[in-house]
């Protein structure tokens, strides 16, 4: 079960880490108090999840559970190939994402953010104020809110999963932002379709 939950974390924290090089290439410079609530808000995003998650595997009858499982991973996992072809797209083509527009201003920053983590440095000054870090955190939170509550599904430990997201998530945020300003033009650009193929490998896994 732990090798499950290793397999789900590292799928998650891959954003932590190609963001991380992102703001190390980019000079983009957090505290370690930053860095701590970052990872601290995006476990509790994901432990939210799980929980809900689990009120929805209690509803569900046994027999269901490990087909549920299995198809909810392999669509996550496609899912994050596809969003990783969205993501390069709005990328190269960034006249069609300025060209929409949000009712929400916080939304429409939180998903700039998404598919540009370094634009939560909003007054380019090199340095995330706690409010550009919250953003920043929310954002890196999204993929955790929807697979939270397929991992449910996993019966994996609640409390471990948060616990190993953290330290995960803290070793990913320190050693890309170490890499990024060691060798900046070496740096990962995007590393989502590893993420997908982790939740695909997940879902077989489950499977077995």
């Amino acid at each position: 079960m732990f090798f499950h939950i290793l397999i789900l974390v590292f799928a998650l924290c891959l954003d932590t880490f190609v963001a991380s090089t992102a703001y190390g290439t980019n000079q983009i410079r957090l505290s370690h108090k930053q860095i701590v609530v970052f990872n601290v808000i995006c476990c509790l995003c994901l432990g939210i999840s799980l929980m809900f998650g689990t009120f929805l595997d209690s509803q569900i009858p046994e027999t269901f559970t490990k087909e549920i499982c299995f198809l909810s991973f392999l669509f996550l996992g496609f899912l994050r190939l596809f969003d990783s072809a969205i993501c390069h797209y709005l990328q190269q083509h960034k006249f069609i994402h300025k060209n929409t527009s949000f009712t929400l201003s916080h939304l429409n920053l939180m998903i700039d953010i998404y598919i540009d983590p370094v634009k939560a440095d909003i007054d380019q000054n090199q340095c995330l104020s706690w409010k550009e870090v919250i953003f920043f955190s929310l954002a890196m939170s999204i993929d955790s809110l929807f697979t939270g509550i397929m991992a449910a599904f996993l019966k994996v430990s609640i409390p471990i999963t948060i616990i190993t997201t953290f330290i995960i998530g803290e070793v990913f945020t320190y050693l890309g932002l170490f890499i990024g300003h060691k060798i900046s033009s070496h740096c990962p650009k995007d590393l989502t379709w590893l993420g997908g193929i982790l939740f695909i490998l997940l879902a077989f896994l489950k499977a077995n």
